[in-house]
């Protein structure tokens, strides 16, 4: 237990016990063990509110020959639950992640201490690595926090029912969706009376687990050899697991199914969930349309949200009614290449239509095409902007003026244009600079402004060009964040262009630039 030393004249004073293993997943009885030794029974540890458990994997899941060790027995498990359960008598929040081990049964780490603790956690933070168990049928009604995130997509996954009306944040990873709301409330609609924050995750399920399987014959499937060579129709190796003797088999692999399409409105029309107090969004999707989705959720009413998904589920969406919207963070992934120009654009474009009382947007994309920003920016009162998208530095003039408001601009994988070979001397910039038909400010806001200088088959006056061709023209701009190699190389380009009094007064803003890594 690390700085056990330091704690032990002031245990009351602890708010958060970590407990936690680097190598290897330990055995419960080891575990129980180190805290006995280190007397933490005598201890009062009357202030920890959050206990966080985090056991690490022991194998590399491809390694079936590995003898991983003694099988983990529930009485084991049982022990170091009850063990924390009555010497941390006022935790209200659960932190666990549970990696794989080959020792151990369906059961996590931590289902005893679930089952014991459930009346006084209002707080549940568990991620798993394999089929979850819990060890109890419903969730209390006093949750207001709880993530569900499982490592790996199953087809069917047998969580508690959630009974909470004070749900305020709710995060479900690799959760099946066409089972998404039949494990909260009961009968008919889902009231989610208070939940202000909704973090959805879905994944296409590789992991075949049958519905309706109870976890004994979860364990079985799992764990036992396939041949049914014995007179009883049982595999030979046979062992029932509710006895202590049960080690399973560490050779059976994990069986993959092909891909699923899950679609959303496969759902019963009787179990649409309601958010009258949802504020903020965000969503993982893969695959499916996103719009679909949205439309149980009320749009009007959110101040944040975040998407990401495959290109395709993005076809047909409409980003309207987001009328308080603040903070925008679009990503789409795609490894298709059919059409993958027309409907990256249409993407960009969507992106950008979102309303002006936007204040933070965020747009990734992977698209390895040049995309265009759209003509008309309905976004105009955002303040910082993280773009990364193949458009080329020639196209940002425009979408800058739009944005009169704009102090903070990221950009990445910008495209660079090739500069004509007079600008290879400061003479050849400042001429080229002063010729152009249009030197007027394209930003009077911008603040700061992060350029993408890195993993580029482009020379040192190639990026110069660029960047000095744009921040030229923006006299508000009071910081350059780069590399200090790139930093140190620009303003050795930049030095020499002060010295040509018809352009130096045309970008003496320049000459106060801070540049920070």
């Amino acid at each position: 237990m690390t700085n056990m030393r330091r704690v032990v004249e002031t245990p009351a004073r602890v708010k958060e016990l970590i407990i936690s293993t680097f190598d290897r997943y330990p055995n419960p009885d080891d575990v129980l063990d180190m805290l006995r030794q280190q007397k933490f029974e005598q201890l009062k540890w009357s202030g920890v509110t959050t206990l966080c458990i985090s056991f690490k994997s022991d194998y590399d899941i491809d390694d079936g020959e590995k003898d991983e060790g003694e099988w983990i027995s529930d009485e084991s498990f049982a022990a170091l639950s009850s063990f924390l359960v009555e010497h941390l008598p006022m935790v209200d929040t659960l932190w666990m992640d549970d990696n794989r081990c080959r020792r151990v049964g369906p059961r996590n780490v931590l289902s005893n201490y679930v089952a014991e603790r459930l009346d006084r956690l209002s707080k549940m933070f568990l991620r798993f690595a394999y089929m979850p168990a819990f060890g109890v049928k419903t969730l209390p009604p006093h949750i207001t926090h709880l993530t569900l995130t499982v490592h790996s997509a199953y087809d069917f996954i047998d969580i508690p029912r959630v009974m909470a009306p004070m749900l305020r944040s709710l995060t479900l990873s690799a959760i099946p969706l066409s089972h998404l709301w039949d494990k909260f409330g009961g009968s008919g609609a889902v009231d989610f009376a208070e939940l202000r924050r909704l973090d959805l995750t879905f994944h296409v399920p590789y992991r075949s687990i049958p519905s309706g399987k109870t976890e004994d014959d979860l364990m079985w499937e799992r764990y036992h050899k396939e041949n049914t060579d014995g007179p009883d129709g049982k595999p030979l190796s046979y062992v029932d697991p509710k006895t202590d003797n049960y080690k399973g088999n560490t050779k059976l692999k994990t069986i993959s199914v092909k891909e699923r399409t899950p679609k959303y409105t496969v759902l019963k029309s009787d179990k649409r969930p309601r958010f009258p107090k949802l504020q903020h969004l965000q969503l993982n999707l893969y695959p499916g349309r996103i719009r679909d989705f949205l439309r149980d959720i009320p749009l009007q009413q959110l101040l944040t949200l975040r998407i990401s998904a495959d290109l395709v589920a993005f076809k047909g969406l409409r980003l309207a009614g987001l009328d308080r919207l603040q903070s925008s963070n679009i990503c789409y992934y795609s490894e298709s290449k059919l059409r993958e120009a027309p409907h990256a654009n249409r993407f960009l474009a969507k992106a950008f239509a979102q309303p002006p009382t936007l204040r933070r947007l965020t747009i990734n994309t992977s698209s390895k095409c040049r995309l265009r920003p759209p003509p008309t920016l309905s976004c105009t009162g955002i303040r910082q902007l993280k773009l990364t998208a193949q458009i080329s530095y020639a196209d940002l003039p425009t979408m800058l003026r739009q944005l009169p408001r704009l102090e903070f601009l990221d950009l990445q994988r910008a495209l660079f244009v090739d500069p004509p070979p007079l600008t290879h001397t400061a003479e050849g910039m400042a001429q080229h600079f002063l010729a152009l038909s249009d030197t007027a400010p394209v930003s009077t806001s911008l603040v700061k402004f992060v350029p993408d200088v890195l993993c580029r088959n482009a020379t040192d006056e190639v990026v110069f060009y660029n960047i000095f061709m744009l921040i030229a023209r923006v006299p508000s701009l009071r910081e350059l964040k780069m590399f200090s190699f790139y930093s140190t190389q620009f303003f050795r380009e930049l030095l020499p262009l002060f010295k040509i009094p018809d352009l130096s007064k045309r970008i003496r803003h320049l000459a106060s630039l801070e540049c920070n890594e």
